[in-house]
């Protein structure tokens, strides 16, 4: 279950997580790898924008190869996502990002910008988990606290987010989440150079029209 207050829009909530061998033998299921130790902090904290920075860059390479160029994703892609971050953490308005840590590791982080259509709702812009870390049910929660963040600070329940065509591991993750595969679109090329595609890779709208359910308990010990 989740507890604590939902992070506050333009902030960071810290997740604690623990392995789930640290739980009773009775209860080994997904949610025991959440703990609610939440810990606020500003936004602009210095330390988080280089880990999350690293971690979106190897993501991106993991998952993202075969759409995106090898060129550019081989290239300086952690200069480049550091310099997003850096402006995120600048202006922090109208989003909410959680983040996920054990023993002071970044193990996962979602961003979410609030009110970002006004038919789809919010949107979960990045959602990455480290690859050591995965079915250990970090993206089911930080689903879950994404979905939270909305509730409390979106002016609509709605939510949703852009999976790539050949990332069908993600489209089952959400679609176990409850996401509806709503909507087909061409990937937006990086910085506007159609160049650094690999051709017109395709990617899928999948959306919540309310972001209830992703706070519920009935979904989450299955999906991640």
């Amino acid at each position: 279950m989740l507890a604590g207050n939902p992070p506050l829009a333009g902030g960071v909530l810290r997740v604690t997580t623990r392995p789930a061998q640290s739980c009773p033998a009775s209860r080994r299921l997904r949610s025991c790898h959440r703990v609610p130790t939440l810990v606020r902090r500003p936004y602009r904290t210095g330390d988080l924008q280089p880990r999350i920075a690293a971690l979106h860059a190897d993501s991106w390479r993991r998952h993202y190869r075969g759409a995106y160029a090898d060129t550019y994703l081989d290239g300086d892609l952690l200069g480049e996502r550091t310099a997003v971050w850096s402006a995120r953490l600048a202006a922090p308005d109208g989003t909410a990002t959680i983040i996920a840590e054990r023993a002071g590791r970044l193990t996962g982080f979602v961003h979410v910008m609030l009110d970002a259509d006004p038919r789809w709702g919010s949107l979960v812009d990045n959602l990455h988990v480290d690859h050591s870390e995965h079915r250990a049910g970090i993206g089911a929660e930080l689903m879950a606290y994404a979905a939270r963040a909305v509730l409390a600070h979106g002016s609509s329940p709605a939510l949703h987010l852009w999976v790539l065509e050949q990332n069908i591991r993600a489209q089952k993750f959400h679609l176990a989440c409850g996401g509806a595969q709503v909507e087909t679109g061409t990937v937006s090329a990086p910085r506007g150079n159609p160049t650094l595609l690999n051709g017109t890779p395709r990617k899928y709208r999948m959306a919540w029209p309310d972001a209830t359910g992703l706070v519920s308990p009935d979904w989450n010990r299955s999906a991640d």
